[in-house]
């Protein structure tokens, strides 16, 4: 499959090489409507046999995610996958996680039984959002192999391969960031109806399939509606629309269906963090009335000496803390906001510590919740507690399905030994933690905006820059799939790099609508 990929350079380059000739002698003129690998004042699109990229690509794709699927069939789970098979088999739906992905476990429950089409039907997601970014990147001048060994690489990595046969709300939410991404690469050269479309429905997607996907799209859009010129008013709508849907449906929508939303010592579960790690950093700073409402929830030993800048959960885990704090929620918050008033350098430390997993290449060195957070590939007995405390997942009738079932235990075995040897600390850094790949991902974006002298370019990096600062600014613990989006997104960027000699715009050149309409007006 890659000598095809080889076998279209030379054409790619010809073809870049005929469209630069005849941009120098017909100015700025629009190509032609529908014609394939048109140039625009922003640069190249690449010539003839551009449909190969993303069929090979798919199918390459596919072919590695289906031995991790077939590996840890019917997926790999965590606590969180427990809780979304109690929600749907069990009556208990609720808003605390995605209702939509919970939407699509009970699909793959009812239709199958099991859990392993939902899975799969991730890996062709992923497969599809891989070839699709391949085809755009190569559209703004990535050579075809390296737009397509950069997809490649995606399901060959252990963290991002075993990621997408996981039973995770994160694994859908991904697909669409990618997705996203690749939409607004698009953009950059044609600002279709179509596409815009395109991009409101991905932005939707990241906000249905994660509670907080809202705040990661509200930072993004700014950087979408500055970059993208011509088309800001029409932008608005896109990106106002998803987050406008989002509080709807958690406010509207949810509970005239029964569901309930999240509960507050769920949502509010960092300010909690925010007020122990105060606690135990400027004791003096507390006055009787906040540790009356303190002791009203836990016992102030408890407050102090679970206090841990890097995960709320030794806080918020206590027995009988959560039903105690979403009781006096309105009086808890009402604290953290006289905390921060009082002591914002610690507040915001605590913030930045939390949020180490967004921005930190390396783990930190204060112990065991500083580290990464990496799932296994094996259910335990009391399904990661539920059995202890759930009679209706300890004697339930899915119970059996929730345990691994490979297709091939040989299989397992390599999957296994090749995913712990890429878990070893010397590259944990690498392949588990989100923060090295954002800053690539952002001098990528900026040399190649640079060398098409075009700052359109940089809405490639909107995505990235949204979630690394949702992660920083609201984070409850170390986990690594907060992060894989960028992971994936960062790794696709690298098949720009030798595309730097590709073509530039003049001074003041933009983008040019490819269906032969000439620049977009103003606002």
């Amino acid at each position: 499959m890659l000598a095809r990929l080889r076998s279209q350079a030379p054409a790619v380059r010809a073809g870049t090489a005929s469209v630069r000739a005849e941009g120098a002698s017909a100015g700025t003129r629009a190509p032609a409507a529908g014609a394939e690998g048109a140039s625009t004042g922003a640069g190249t699109v690449p010539a003839a046999g551009s449909g190969r990229l993303p069929l090979i690509v798919l199918l390459s794709t596919q072919v590695l995610f289906l031995l991790w699927w077939a590996a840890f069939y019917p997926g790999l789970m965590s606590y969180d996958s427990i809780s979304y098979v109690w929600h749907v088999t069990t009556g208990h739906w609720m808003a605390n996680h995605s209702v939509a992905y919970d939407g699509l476990v009970w699909l793959s429950l009812r239709l199958t039984g099991d859990l392993g089409a939902l899975t799969l039907a991730q890996t062709v997601a992923m497969s599809g959002a891989l070839a699709y970014a391949a085809s755009a990147l190569r559209g703004l001048g990535a050579p075809p192999i390296a737009a397509g060994l950069a997809a490649i690489a995606v399901p060959v990595l252990p963290a991002t391969g075993s990621f997408v046969v996981t039973v995770w709300k994160d694994v859908p939410f991904t697909v669409c960031a990618v997705l996203a991404t690749a939409t607004l690469a698009r953009l950059v050269s044609r600002r279709t109806t179509a596409t815009l479309v395109a991009l409101g429905a991905e932005l939707t997607g990241m906000v249905v399939f994660r509670n907080n996907g809202f705040l990661f799209v509200a930072i993004a859009a700014p950087l979408i509606v500055w970059s993208l010129r011509g088309t800001r008013l029409r932008l608005l709508a896109v990106v106002g629309v998803p987050l406008l849907l989002a509080f709807t449906l958690t406010g509207v929508v949810f509970p005239a269906m029964g569901i309930p939303g999240a509960p507050p010592s769920l949502t509010y579960a960092t300010a909690y963090g925010d007020i122990a790690v105060a606690f135990k950093r400027a004791r003096d700073s507390f006055t009787p009335r906040d540790t009356a409402v303190m002791a009203g929830v836990a016992p102030l030993s408890h407050w102090r000496g679970s206090a841990d800048c890097h995960t709320t959960d030794p806080t918020t885990q206590r027995p009988g803390f959560t039903a105690a704090a979403d009781a006096r929620n309105g009086e808890l918050i009402a604290l953290w906001r006289r905390v921060i008033l009082r002591t914002p350098a610690v507040v915001a430390a605590a913030r930045l510590c939390r949020g180490s997993i967004a921005w930190k290449v390396v783990e930190g060195a204060g112990g065991p919740s500083a580290r990464t957070a990496v799932h296994g590939v094996g259910v335990p007995d009391d399904l990661f507690g539920w059995a202890r405390w759930n009679a209706e997942m300890r004697a339930g009738p899915y119970r059996p399905i929730l345990a691994p079932r490979p297709l091939s235990a040989p299989l397992r075995d390599a999957a296994t030994a090749f995913r712990d040897a890429a878990r070893e600390p010397w590259l944990v850094w690498l392949f588990w933690r989100g923060a090295i790949w954002c800053y690539l991902a952002y001098a990528v974006v900026v040399a190649h905006a640079h060398a098409r002298r075009d700052r359109t370019v940089m809405v490639l990096a909107a995505v990235v820059l949204g979630q690394q600062l949702g992660v920083l600014l609201a984070n409850p613990a170390q986990l690594y799939r907060y992060m894989v989006a960028p992971m994936i997104i960062g790794v696709l960027f690298l098949s720009l790099l030798p595309g730097y000699g590709g073509g530039r715009s003049g001074p003041g050149g933009g983008p040019r609508d490819l269906g032969g309409t000439g620049p977009h007006a103003s606002g």
